[in-house]
């Protein structure tokens, strides 16, 4: 299974999977609008530890997208019947919310039996200007079981400037 996709899920499950959704983008937009401190972390029922939102990572891209996930998961939410396990463009509505919690959040948020394979290292890095290098990871050698995410984003990078996700010296596996 592509570890960024949603998995299919059905009845009960999938009703939850929508509610948990759809309640995170709630906290990080109430958050974002100061109705709740950014600070304060979120105790979610079932997770042992607390999420606690990144401030760094409310780009206006991102939040713009929580806000219309929200809301067509309130339409869900207001009308279960709706709800499809195999409905593709909820999955991928689904799958793209999640990926941006998780950046938000900075863990990840796995539903069901679902094993999603973590990265071993994570970087996310945000910059206005790139004149020099903005580099997300530099390592020697990666074995074959090592997985590295990272997330780039800079509005300018320079004449001179270089932006680079993973530099690795040596063969990969």
């Amino acid at each position: 299974m592509d570890p960024l996709s949603f998995p299919v899920l059905a009845g009960t499950v999938l009703t939850e999977a929508v509610k948990f959704l759809f309640d995170r983008a709630s906290a990080v937009l109430d958050r974002r609008a100061g109705r709740v401190p950014i600070e304060e972390p979120e105790q979610v029922a079932g997770r042992s530890a607390a999420l606690q939102v990144r401030a760094a990572e409310l780009t206006d891209a991102r939040l713009e997208r929580l806000s219309q996930a929200q809301g067509a998961l309130r339409v869900y939410l207001s009308r279960p019947n709706l709800l499809q396990g195999d409905d593709d463009d909820l999955r991928d509505l689904l799958a793209q919310l999640r990926r941006d919690l998780e950046e938000v959040y900075g863990c990840g948020l796995p539903f069901g039996d679902e094993e999603r394979p973590r990265p071993g290292a994570e970087v996310s890095q945000h910059a206005d200007e790139v004149s020099g290098q903005q580099v997300g990871i530099r390592a020697q050698s990666m074995t074959a079981n090592g997985r590295a995410h990272v997330v780039q984003t800079a509005k300018t990078i320079t004449e001179t400037g270089e932006q680079v996700g993973l530099h690795i010296d040596g063969s990969i596996g």
